[in-house]
């Protein structure tokens, strides 16, 4: 039993309790080590304001009492309906969820601030975090209901959250069992498609233009990286990319030269090594 957790501090006194004690202490201890795991995953590095929330709109955005509306940084939830269109998959779950955080610690927060603590809709950006250490991301991570998302300046935990994720999305949990959220070969992107999608395939031409740079994947998808996003790159990109085949992700938009997503960091697109990942549908 806590096998797991051996190593991690966990123990079971030996005295004073009588063995029959002893053995109903065990699942108390082992609910208390996994809890403590779970808190430690992605743990802050300080705590630049401690808040409290008065509404959930949905799983990554909050408003706090003094108005201010709060965008969790290094996640993405479905959207809720609005403006005619209907919610997303998931969306309604997702916003559950964060609620019932909130709510076991009287929906008070512990903030720790990005480099950019207010993005283009002057919402505050943060990672945040309930009194007992645990971060609001992981949890969502964990339960599928959000994807990692990174969006440069703001990149701190993007490895962290990124193995999280990887967890749910094997095991197939909340949005993971969704076939959007499968990866679909670039070559069967078909020219309605919209939304966030993870696309897999083979640059077949690079191009570069005085804004940025067009990378052309087989079939109707063109990434594009504005120049202003090189420096998140590492030395010889595109060129490393050529002929590659690639996995990107992020939003799919159409303009006059068909299908486009716009990446900003090299989270959202690598190479794939041959026999690394299985196939795409």
């Amino acid at each position: 039993m806590c096998a797991q957790f051996r190593g991690k501090g966990v123990s079971i006194p030996d005295t004073p309790f009588p063995f029959a004690v002893r053995l109903l202490l065990i699942p108390l201890v082992c609910l208390a080590a996994a809890s403590n795991t779970l808190a430690a995953t992605c743990p802050a590095e300080r705590t630049s304001e401690r808040v409290r929330v008065v509404h959930v709109y949905d799983g990554d955005t909050i408003k706090l009492t003094d108005g201010r509306r709060l965008r969790l940084i290094g996640i993405n939830t479905p959207e809720i309906s609005h403006d005619g269109s209907p919610s997303q998959a998931l969306a309604e779950q997702a916003r559950s969820a964060l609620r019932t955080l909130l709510d076991r610690y009287n929906r008070t927060l512990n903030l720790q601030y990005g480099k950019q603590t207010r993005d283009h809709y002057g919402r505050l950006l943060a990672h945040a975090f309930l009194d007992d250490g645990t971060n609001v991301a992981v949890r969502l991570l964990e339960q599928g209901m959000a994807t990692a998302l990174v969006v440069p300046p703001n990149t701190w935990a993007r490895n962290c959250y990124a193995s999280v994720e990887a967890v749910a999305r094997k095991k197939q949990r909340g949005l993971w069992a969704f076939p959007d959220y499968q990866v679909i070969d670039g070559t069967a992107l078909h020219a309605n498609i919209r939304g966030f999608r993870i696309v897999r395939g083979r640059i077949s031409d690079i191009r570069e233009s005085r804004h940025g740079i067009w990378l052309y994947l087989e079939g109707p998808l063109v990434i594009r990286v504005n120049r202003k996003d090189l420096v998140n790159f590492k030395p010889g990109f595109p060129e490393a990319f050529e002929g590659k085949t690639v996995e990107v992700r992020g939003w799919i938009k159409t303009d006059r030269n068909g299908l486009r997503v716009n990446v900003r960091h090299p989270a959202a697109l690598f190479a794939i090594k041959a026999g690394k990942a299985p196939p795409a549908r």
